[in-house]
């Protein structure tokens, strides 16, 4: 009978880590309570039957793989109708220390070593004993799901110096444990979670002003490639570094020969973007600089016009994020109209304009500063071919 006990004990602590070896989860280190059931295999020398009992127990972690664990513990060994029996019962406290493997929640193994004190009283003569002891031994913790609660097994071999009891001196047994375990806290959030950076370039997504930036390019704090000479055209592909400010360039960051040369456009051939057109706040009015601007692209897209008969200009309006999106919308699109009815004034042909209204919805710096707000109340002006 002991045999079979002693199998059906190392089956279920078996099929409980067996499957857990295959999965991965997220690290487990809140300070924890636990209890349950203990299994004592009895040594020869208490003359009695295997005891039966349980404990109680609160455990922390000092670090990855370090961690303690206080318990309590009550077992109870009946006679069996053994000859000369003894019947003992034992009350324990223990402090262990515990190394553990992993502390992945679907299975956290590890190697324990406790030393306490045992209470032990033989009930059929009445005899006593307050004794030292250790164990050793394995065990592992596994939750379920993403909730607080697991179950945790134990194996472990107690040797207890029992001399003061007549007849009885040091012996040593195996003890198994099953219970449950319950972390106490908040579970706290993944690094994943808490620190997403889609595109790698070191800021955050929530921060992130320019996501989908291409692998290896440099880039500032708010995420955007860095363009020292602010020519609008990233440092990593700028074949002219130091353009001076206001000078128009082409898509290499070189100065171009189209418009003025007072104004900056980017891009080539039928693809260019002009510089945009700023607006005060809950303004959609232009200002003079706006309409030189705006005149120097009329002469642009009359050259370009005649290399690319099919010229489209596209304009779009944009707000900053104070009011409301339905209010911003109307605005962007006033904003929009504003640049459109100007070109068409200046002899750009109807059928290439093109306009667009997005609110507060394609910010290009931040809403939180002054600087940032007068950056996003825009009028983006490009060209393409068809």
């Amino acid at each position: 009978m002991r045999k079979l006990h002693r199998a059906g004990l190392a089956f279920v602590l078996a099929a409980c880590a067996m499957p857990a070896l295959a999965q991965e989860a997220e690290q487990e280190m809140r300070p924890y309570v636990t209890g349950g059931y203990t299994y004592t295999f009895e040594d020869k020398d208490r003359v009695s039957d295997n005891g039966n009992g349980a404990f109680a127990g609160f455990g922390m972690a000092l670090s990855k793989h370090w961690g303690v664990e206080l318990s309590g513990s009550w077992d109870q060994f009946d006679d069996d109708g053994l000859a000369n029996p003894a019947r003992w019962r034992q009350y324990g406290g223990k402090l262990d220390g515990m190394f553990f493997y992993s502390r992945d929640r679907v299975f956290s193994p590890y190697v324990g070593v406790g030393v306490g004190a045992m209470r032990s009283e033989l009930r059929n003569t009445g005899d006593k004993s307050t004794d030292p002891f250790v164990d050793a031994g394995v065990g592992f913790f596994k939750y379920f799901g993403d909730s607080n609660y697991g179950m945790r097994a134990d194996v472990r071999y107690r040797w207890l110096d029992a001399d003061d009891i007549p007849g009885v001196g040091s012996f040593g047994e195996p003890v198994v444990k099953i219970g449950l375990v319950a972390a106490i806290g908040e579970k706290p959030a993944s690094a994943a979670a808490a620190v997403k950076d889609s595109d790698g370039d070191g800021v955050p997504d929530d921060a992130d002003l320019c996501p989908g930036t291409a692998k290896g390019v440099k880039v500032d704090a708010k995420g955007c490639p860095l363009d020292s000479d602010g020519d609008g055209v990233p440092d990593g592909v700028d074949q002219c570094p130091g353009t001076p400010p206001g000078v128009a360039v082409d898509d290499k960051g070189c100065p171009t020969t189209l418009g003025s040369g007072r104004f900056k456009i980017t891009g080539s051939g039928a693809d260019l973007r002009f510089e945009d057109v700023h607006f005060a706040f809950d303004k959609s009015d232009l200002t003079d600089y706006s309409k030189q601007m705006l005149d120097d692209a009329v002469h642009v897209i009359d050259t370009v016009s005649k290399q690319y008969p099919g010229l489209k200009v596209d304009v779009s309006g944009h707000t900053d994020a104070v009011g409301s999106e339905g209010y911003n919308q109307g605005l962007s699109e006033r904003r929009a109209n504003a640049v459109k009815q100007y070109l068409l004034r200046k002899g750009v042909d109807a059928g290439r304009l093109s306009t667009y209204a997005y609110g507060e919805s394609k910010p290009v710096a931040t809403n939180d500063t002054d600087e940032g707000r007068a950056q996003n109340r825009r009028a983006e002006t490009r060209t393409r071919g068809e």
